[in-house]
C-alpha cells in the first residue's frame, strides 16, 4: 500500500501452520522489535521481555482483543515471525 512503512501480511498459502493464541500478561512492559503495518484490522509484533521473545497479535475496533505466543527464545520466535510474514502460518 502507498505510504505504508510496515510489512503487510500477505495471503496465506494453502493450510498455513496454526499458532496458538494465549490471554496476554498484564502490566509487563517489553521491546517490540519489528512489526506489521496498522493500516490493517490485525496488526502483529515481534516482541522481547526478560530475555524471551513472543509474537503479540491485536485486533483493531470496538471490540479491541490482545493475544500472545508463547514465550521462546529468540531463533525459535523468529522462525515464527518469519512464517507468520511469508504466508505459512496463522
Amino acid at each position: 500500500m502507498s505510504g505504508c512503512l510496515s510489512s503487510h501480511l500477505p495471503v496465506p498459502q494453502s493450510n498455513p501452520a496454526p499458532l496458538t493464541w494465549i490471554r496476554p500478561r498484564s502490566g509487563e512492559r517489553c521491546r517490540v522489535i519489528d512489526w506489521t503495518c496498522g493500516c490493517r484490522s490485525v496488526v502483529y509484533e515481534l516482541c522481547s521481555a526478560g530475555g524471551q521473545f513472543f509474537i503479540r497479535r491485536t485486533v483493531q475496533g470496538a471490540n479491541r482483543t490482545v493475544a500472545e505466543t508463547s514465550r521462546g527464545r529468540e531463533g525459535e520466535t523468529r522462525k515464527l515471525w518469519t512464517a507468520l510474514l511469508t504466508g505459512r502460518a496463522r
